[in-house]
């Protein structure tokens, strides 16, 4: 199990001193710093990452109090927690200690139990201090993730409360609907999806979303929903999932996507013959593809044809699966930043120029008209 080390500063004008802290505190995960001085001392805490200070208050030059004050008007040192060593237990400089921001002190001659007893309470702290601010960071980079996924999804997303009420729309509804998402956010979901080609609305709880996500089951319909887009109702795959929430219901997260009723066909043969005997087009530039079920990152793609692509990535993937999958783009192709498919494993194995990494070809599945014009002018440019 690899050590984290943890970094102490001792401050003591005595070289004596110093030696004797340092015998007393030497282990495997702590880094001992040692200055004789306060200039030197803190520009060691410029350099490093110190979990406690021990400082000497009677030092020639700059004392124990005055460096203390500087510490705390530094943003990288004022936190540090400083405890002073001392051999006067005068009152009055106890509080003086305490005011320029000591957390304890120790009296001369020091006794071995309490200084380890001491310090090992503020490593402690600082351990539970690391953790949190990694834990907080690994939240921040999810949510990042998480935004970044929104922005990449090539369906339209739509969050709904448990009223029925819109409060979420990602920007891929104007992709897939023309719907901008400022015109829908604070609707009745009611209001943009329907049961029936005529336009009649279904009351949110009647609604199969809800009867569903309410219970907290998924709902997948491939036919029988519609978005209404200005004066026209568009036909939509459907996928709903709940919202977990303390209260038991939170509502559902709706994920749409235009189906294609005309011309699909012809337009994929078109261009299937025209670039039959095209050769995969190495991508020269850096773009990661996404799971849209979950948001993970899947790798980067290596190559990419009309039939399918090559995926550079750490993990294994097992032949046959299934991804729907989406991808940022580097610039603006047919009207749109995104391009989302669903895709299907043909082949993985370990990169023989990359350790730990694995390479897999995949064929493409399923695409909508537009999706496939952009993937199109995609192999042209790149």
């Amino acid at each position: 199990m690899e050590l984290v080390m943890q970094s102490i500063l001792i401050v003591d004008d005595r070289s004596e001193n110093l030696t004797a802290l340092e015998t007393l505190l030497e282990r495997p995960d702590v880094e001992l710093l040692k200055s004789d001085n306060g200039n030197d001392a803190l520009k060691l805490l410029l350099r490093h990452d110190v979990a406690l200070v021990l400082l000497d208050v009677q030092m020639p030059g700059m004392n124990g109090f005055e460096m203390a004050e500087l510490m705390r008007r530094n943003k990288k040192t004022q936190n540090i927690p400083i405890i002073f060593v001392t051999a006067n237990g005068d009152k009055r400089q106890l509080f003086r200690g305490y005011e320029v921001g000591a957390v304890d002190y120790l009296a001369k001659p020091i006794e071995r139990e309490v200084l380890l007893s001491k310090v090992r309470i503020f490593l402690e702290l600082d351990s539970h201090k690391r953790e949190l601010e990694q834990q907080l960071l690994q939240i921040q980079e999810l949510k990042q993730q998480n935004e970044q996924l929104l922005q990449a999804l090539g369906d339209g997303v739509v969050a709904v409360d448990p009223a029925g009420s819109i409060t979420f729309v990602n920007p891929a509804m104007k992709h897939q609907f023309g719907i901008e998402p400022q015109q829908i956010t604070g609707q009745a979901l009611e209001s943009v999806l329907f049961q029936h080609g005529d336009g009649r609305k279904m009351p949110w709880k009647s609604s199969e979303v809800f009867l569903a996500s309410s219970k907290g089951e998924r709902l997948q319909k491939e036919t029988g929903f519609f978005v209404r887009c200005g004066e026209k109702l568009v036909p939509a795959h459907v996928s709903a999932a709940p919202i977990p929430s303390p209260e038991g219901y939170g509502g559902a997260v709706v994920t749409l996507r235009a189906v294609d009723t005309a011309g699909k066909p012809d337009l994929m043969e078109e261009l299937a013959r025209k670039n039959r005997k095209q050769a995969r087009k190495r991508i020269g530039a850096v773009l990661r593809l996404f799971d849209r079920s979950n948001g993970k990152n899947l790798g980067r793609l290596a190559n990419i044809s009309l039939d399918g692509f090559k995926l550079a990535g750490r993990d294994d993937v097992p032949v046959g699966s299934r991804y729907p999958i989406s991808m940022v783009l580097p610039e603006t192709l047919a009207g749109s930043n995104t391009l989302s498919f669903d895709a299907q494993a043909v082949w993985c194995r370990p990169a023989e120029d990359t350790p730990g990494e694995y390479r897999a070809g995949f064929r493409i599945i399923r695409i909508s008209e537009n999706d496939l014009r952009i993937l199109v002018q995609l192999i042209e440019k790149y």
